[in-house]
């Protein structure tokens, strides 16, 4: 597989696999009233519960897995469970099977996670081009699932989009099996040969806790925002846009990415937290949607430069699948917790999430790990200079005497003159 082929088709499926995680739920409670008769509010948060934690368990697994099989397979494998998971979502006769399906849908699209750090790495242009790319295709996924479930839900059976879904990951399917064909090399996002990359060190683990506490802290301002907004006045529709400024600021900033990157340097993460912090507790203070606008685009400007930094350390810390799946657990884990403290801020009022994620995110741009050094790292972030090839000079040949006329050859010269003739030289040299 070649990795101009295989970097469209693994970065498809890391969109997909964003889009089928939250699209689907803005719906999700009418899709059980409608199709199972399930009234309770609880029985939508229990599913988001268990598939985020299937997650969790899953990543581990296919880390391990990462290191006998190429990743290629394993993707494609992923692959085709999440297609024959997806027909049964379609033909899910309640809510507890449709639940268990879901459960192991979300762990069989989980592999494809582990590519992130092989795309960034193989990106023809260098590892932050590479991570630019990748936070760009998750953000226009999230852009596409908002715009998707805000259409599911209008129409009168939520259910007819499941088929649709089934469709999308059969198309994937197909690609991957022309794509990342068994037997034809390492693909575009995968580590390599079986077994390669580094060992999980502590580095890694302390990142992984760095990722989780910053997925708490952005995702705990979401699910209270839209009432949020509709309770200081905005409208509904309004409110849907104020939700998807931050996506379309991050989008809108990430092709400066480079130029900040190389003005800030390793600070470029300390800056982006404190600029995302300022943009979610401006939001908290502030009611009008106006200026609510531009505290989003604000919190979004701030989190483009910050998670690209971010994840500038996280690959330069975790070049292998199975060194990545413990970062991604711990992202995974943050966004299995962050309803649970959104939901407990929310208790006192609807803007106390917006300030908690905000006090959260200036803590972490303090405790800010430092930018990878030393040349190991610097290699690692960015391929090696092209060398230009200087052929050797050419060895002039030695000057011959002249030839005697009426010779058709000169007689070679002898290697060395007798000791005799070196004195008579030398002798002869004296003054």
């Amino acid at each position: 597989m070649t990795e101009g082929r295989g970097r469209p088709v693994l970065l498809a499926a890391a969109g997909l696999h964003m889009v089928t995680q939250s699209a689907l739920a803005p719906f999700y409670p009418a899709l059980f009233r409608a199709a199972y008769g399930v009234e309770a509010l609880a029985a939508t948060g229990l599913f988001l519960v268990l598939c985020q934690a299937s997650a969790v368990v899953a990543l581990p697994l296919w880390g391990r897995a990462s290191h006998r099989v190429p990743l290629a397979r394993l993707v494609t494998a992923g692959q085709s469970a999440a297609v024959l998971l997806a027909a049964a979502l379609v033909l899910a006769p309640s809510y507890a099977v449709f639940t268990g399906v879901s459960v192991l849908l979300v762990a069989a699209k989980a592999v494809v996670l582990l590519a992130y750090p092989g795309l960034a790495r193989s990106h023809p242009r260098g590892v932050l081009p590479g991570v630019v790319q990748y936070v760009a295709v998750l953000h226009a996924a999230s852009v596409a699932a908002t715009l998707l479930g805000g259409a599911v839900v209008s129409v009168p059976e939520p259910r007819s989009a499941l088929p649709l879904l089934a469709l999308l990951e059969a198309v994937l399917l197909a690609a991957c099996l022309r794509v990342l064909r068994p037997g034809a090399g390492a693909p575009a996002g995968g580590g390599g040969a079986p077994g390669a990359g580094p060992a999980v060190g502590g580095g890694v683990w302390r990142l992984a806790v760095y990722v989780l506490l910053t997925a708490v802290a952005v995702y705990a301002a979401r699910p209270y925002f839209t009432a949020y907004a509709t309770g200081s006045g905005a409208s509904a529709a309004t409110a849907a846009v104020l939700f998807l400024l931050p996506h379309l600021a991050v989008l809108a900033l990430l092709p400066a990415a480079a130029r900040l990157r190389g003005r800030l340097g390793g600070r470029l993460l300390r800056y982006g937290m404190l600029v995302a912090a300022a943009g979610l507790a401006a939001q908290a203070a502030v009611t009008e949607p106006g200026w609510l606008a531009v505290a989003r685009l604000v919190f979004g400007a701030g989190l483009a430069l910050g998670q690209v930094a971010l994840d500038e350390r996280v690959v330069a810390a975790s070049g292998s699948g199975a060194a990545y799946s413990v970062v991604a657990v711990g992202q995974t884990a943050g966004l299995l917790l962050a309803p649970l403290v959104a939901t407990g801020a929310a208790a006192a009022a609807l803007w106390a999430p917006l300030l908690v994620g905000g006090a959260l995110l200036c803590a972490l741009a303090l405790a800010a790990p430092a930018p990878p050094a030393g040349a190991a790292a610097r290699g690692a972030l960015r391929p090696p200079p092209a060398v230009p090839r200087v052929p050797p000079p050419r060895r002039r040949p030695p000057d011959r005497p002249a030839e005697p006329k009426g010779h058709a050859f000169a007689l070679p010269a002898p290697a060395h003159r007798a000791p005799e003739a070196e004195r008579a030289g030398e002798e002869g040299a004296l003054p």
